[in-house]
């Protein structure tokens, strides 16, 4: 495996910056495409209309930050590992949207998040065992 940066450059960070990146992506295009829905414009149908809010766009420069940062963790961690620990996302994203946006949970979603959660416990010890032996 390739020598990898330390500090801000340690992929494991940028794993996690991406993370994060599409967490407030999503957060800020779900309050962009709020603030701006009309559903009695005739192109309501299209979500062109969440253009119009600079949340929006605020939102997809979160996606263009997460997706070099993407690129940047593909160039150190195996996809095969880097692809599953990414998934932690749809764990946050309904977690963010409750907190912050005050959306409701059903049980049935709630158990899906632990099933998430539990695989990705399966899924991180393995990656911790081949990080010691590095």
């Amino acid at each position: 495996m390739r020598d990898r940066p330390s500090g801000f450059g340690n992929p494991w960070l940028q794993l996690a910056l991406s993370v994060i990146c599409v967490l407030v992506s999503e957060l800020l295009l779900k309050r962009g495409a709020s603030d701006t829905a009309n559903p009695d414009a005739f192109w309501s149908w299209t979500g062109v209309s969440g253009l119009a809010s600079p949340l929006v766009w605020l939102a997809i420069i979160f996606v263009i930050i997460s997706f070099i940062s993407w690129l940047y963790v593909l160039k150190y961690i195996p996809l095969s590992v880097a692809f599953p620990l990414s998934r932690v996302v749809d764990v946050l994203v309904p977690l963010g949207s409750w907190i912050i946006l005050g959306e409701l949970i059903s049980a049935r979603r709630w158990c899906g998040i632990a099933l998430v959660i539990i695989g990705l416990a399966v899924v991180v010890k393995p990656v911790a065992q081949m990080e010691e032996r590095l």
